[in-house]
């Protein structure tokens, strides 16, 4: 897609979303969200550049009022997630993905300084907090009262005392080599030690000791690019290597047993997904570089991490299998799924028929199975319509768009076998 379609989609993604805001919150979420749109435009990888325009629409609504408190009817505005959903016709779980996607490449979080309304800034928690020289945040009105980093802690981030003790304990003694007993008393001694505006001391000990924790600077860079695991202005992940780069960071960091206690449901935790997210990226990407052995082991590979498949990689997965005549293992992954019944798999399964060289009777059954499910499909297929250089940027189960938008992905399993199309122009009676 080229700059000038995707600042075309960048416009009417804008226009949605602000006739929403205006008509249903008010001017100030219109501008959030507009703001929030145009920083997404700008990414390496514009997100939206893929996928119905009125999920992402929904989607750019719903991230913005969930760090503002939008679905809580305590506060106002007020709004339920089905009024967005209803106004722009489009599913609440897959909104509620959608939106995860976009608070996760935004780093969105509550009392986002960009991204909060002023009510939010207002009322931020964190106001009442202030940063020392040495980078450590704290309570103002603790700041000098006598209590210890424990304590300190505790407060700040709702943990129990004796949980951030062993935390830092274990953290201490991992950074330090040969460590004796008597320096880990010492390290649990000025954590629990009280903190006051003369015993300066002490707070220098105290900052001393965690600085002793911090990172070197090569585990900085890869914090930060583990951090940082969406693609990014600042950090973009254009090549194959890039992304390797990333995926390895990851399951380095995480270690291979991870992997086998969380196989099944990468999608549900959130930490992952960045990963998953990669993960596809890059199979894209080999495909594209003639990788394709390994581009379809990755697609099969996201699809063991999550049989759920929240990302839709089946059905890229499915036409990469067919457009390779790996028929066995095709017919696997719709055995597996076996009970999808979109225009998009009922189509592949046509495919499969003809390539496998089933019984005419049941070729046809399968060819007015798909057709009922989308009549438009056969005319982009047999070459008597042409998909437009813009793709759609939503559709309905069985229009038109729907038909390009299939087409678009199957076009070429289909193509590369003169016997499928030849079947479909006598079934359709096309000359």
């Amino acid at each position: 897609m080229t700059r000038e379609e995707i600042k075309t989609k960048e416009k009417q993604l804008l226009m949605m979303v602000g006739d929403f805001t205006r008509d249903n919150i008010n001017e100030e979420y219109t501008e959030l969200c507009r703001n929030l749109v145009k920083k997404l435009g700008r990414k390496h990888d514009v997100p939206f550049k893929r996928g119905k325009l009125e999920i992402w629409a929904s989607a750019v609504v719903y991230a913005i009022g969930q760090i503002n408190f939008l679905f809580d009817k305590s506060f106002e505005p007020y709004l339920t997630p089905d009024d967005i959903c209803n106004y722009f016709n489009t599913k609440k779980s897959t909104v509620s993905s959608k939106a995860k996607t976009i608070r996760d490449i935004l780093k969105l979080e509550y009392y986002d300084k960009e991204f909060s309304t002023g009510k939010m800034i207002e009322n931020n928690p964190l106001n009442n907090f202030v940063m020392t020289e040495e980078g450590i945040i704290v309570p103002k009105s603790m700041l000098f009262e006598e209590k210890s980093v424990l304590d300190l802690l505790e407060e700040q981030n709702g943990l129990d005392k004796e949980i951030i003790k062993e935390t830092l304990v274990e953290a201490f003694l991992q950074k330090k080599e040969n460590i004796d007993e008597k320096k880990v008393e010492n390290f649990i001694k000025i954590l629990t030690s009280p903190i006051s505006e003369e015993d300066d001391d002490t707070l220098k000990a105290i900052f001393s000791v965690l600085d002793d924790l911090d990172p070197t600077p090569d585990e900085e860079d890869d914090i930060e690019l583990f951090e940082d695991y969406v693609i990014d202005d600042d950090n973009p992940l254009e090549t194959i290597e890039d992304y390797q780069r990333a995926i390895d960071l990851f399951r380095s960091t995480k270690g291979e047993k991870y992997f086998e206690e969380n196989k099944g449901y990468f999608w549900g935790m959130l930490e992952s997904r960045p990963f998953m997210i990669h993960l596809l990226e890059q199979a894209m990407l080999l495909w594209d570089a003639g990788q394709r052995d390994r581009a379809v082991s990755q697609l099969q590979y996201l699809l063991e991490l999550n049989p759920n498949d929240n990302q839709g990689v089946r059905y890229i997965l499915m036409n990469r299998l067919l457009e390779l005549d790996r028929l066995d293992e095709a017919q696997e992954l719709f055995d597996f799924y076996d009970e999808e019944y979109s225009a998009d798999w009922l189509f592949s399964k046509l495919l499969l028929s003809i390539k496998s060289n089933q019984n005419k009777d049941i070729i046809e059954e399968l060819y007015e199975e798909a057709v009922e499910e989308n009549e438009f499909i056969i005319p982009f297929l047999v070459g008597k319509k042409k998909i437009p250089k813009v793709l759609p940027s939503f559709y309905s189960p069985g229009d038109e768009n729907e038909a390009i938008i299939y087409v678009d992905l199957a076009q070429m399993a289909w193509k590369n076998n003169k016997k499928a199309i030849k079947m479909l122009k006598k079934f359709n009676k096309i000359k």
